[in-house]
């Protein structure tokens, strides 16, 4: 079982002054150190620590094991003048996969709580829209990082780190699935992708939560009822062959698409995305509310949140 639960103030001292290990900082925060903003947490409130800058990892050291902050975030946009957030150059292309706030998935957390189950199915969703910036968009520089209750994708190819934030929202839309295709018979491009995208959230609906979409009782459970059936015609993108079950209509299938767009696009908070001035949880940092550290993955498709678990928790006993 995962530790997740807080961190006490002598648990972050000691973290920071015996495990936090420059050498955990990702290249690509070491060779722009000096161009980031930099944020903290104190008390558990939230970042109101802004507009700080350092130049040497000596410095950010040094203030780590002096402070032990709650939290510790980075800018994503690199600035000519990090300390007064001006002379902005280019910012990351991120994307913020949290498991509490996933719309629908394999476990009962609620409450903003986690379990091994639900950060399984924000690993498996991170790497499938890791997966589509790479096939789909060509890019190259991608990074995955856990960041305590989900993960982060970051993104440093220059064809991207140009971009203003409607462009950023267009990248969100595709990799999500988050708007109806004009033509959803078409084999490659937009049209798969959201094949695919509905396709997995309809698999995990019960009839419950699909007649909280707007959908009348007795077609949501004529849906689950054929339920293989429409998986296998949203796959295809076929909607003729779902209207042609009884009781299915036109207004169904309009509002079944719009209720599985709607869900695609809340598996990850888009206004990270869009946001060129966000902060980041800093990876090496550690997530105070839950007792993991924030850390770089080599390999998403192998990573274990158990991979992040601080000594000091380790050495908790009961």
């Amino acid at each position: 079982m995962l530790p997740l639960r807080s961190a006490t103030l002598e648990e972050r001292r000691r973290y920071y002054r015996e495990e936090w290990d420059k050498r955990e900082l990702p290249s690509f925060i070491l060779h722009t150190l000096s161009l980031r903003e930099f944020g903290f947490d104190h008390d558990g409130s939230g970042p109101s620590d802004r507009y700080n800058q350092f130049t040497t990892v000596e410095q950010l050291s040094d203030f780590l094991r002096n402070r032990a902050p709650y939290a510790v975030y980075g800018s994503v946009a690199l600035y000519e003048r990090p300390s007064e957030r001006k002379g902005w150059l280019k910012s990351e292309l991120v994307f913020d996969v949290d498991a509490k706030d996933l719309p629908i998935k394999s476990c009962d957390c609620s409450g903003g709580k986690v379990c091994e189950k639900c950060l399984e199915d924000a690993r498996r969703i991170t790497a499938m829209f890791g997966e589509a910036l790479r096939s789909d968009l060509a890019l190259r520089e991608i990074y995955y990082v856990y960041s305590g209750r989900g993960f982060h994708i970051r993104v440093f190819d220059e064809s991207v780190m140009k971009m203003g934030p409607t462009e950023r929202g267009q990248v969100v839309e595709y990799i999500t699935g988050g708007v109806i295709p004009t033509d959803m018979t078409m084999a490659l491009g937009y049209s798969s992708i959201f094949r695919k995208r509905i396709s997995r959230v309809f698999e995990m609906l019960d009839e419950k939560r699909l007649a909280k979409s707007g959908i009348a009782t007795a077609a949501a459970r004529k849906l689950m009822k054929e339920k293989e059936k429409v998986l296998v015609a949203l796959r295809r993108g076929r909607m003729d062959e779902i209207e042609s079950l009884e009781g299915i209509g036109e207004k169904t299938i309009e509002r079944l698409l719009q209720f599985l767009a709607r869900l695609n696009s809340e598996m990850v908070d888009g206004k990270v995305t869009i946001d060129t001035k966000r902060i980041l949880r800093l990876p090496s940092s550690l997530h105070s509310a839950v007792s993991m550290k924030c850390v770089l993955i080599k390999d998403i498709e192998s990573f274990c949140p158990e991979d992040a678990i601080p000594k000091f928790v380790l050495e908790r006993g009961a």
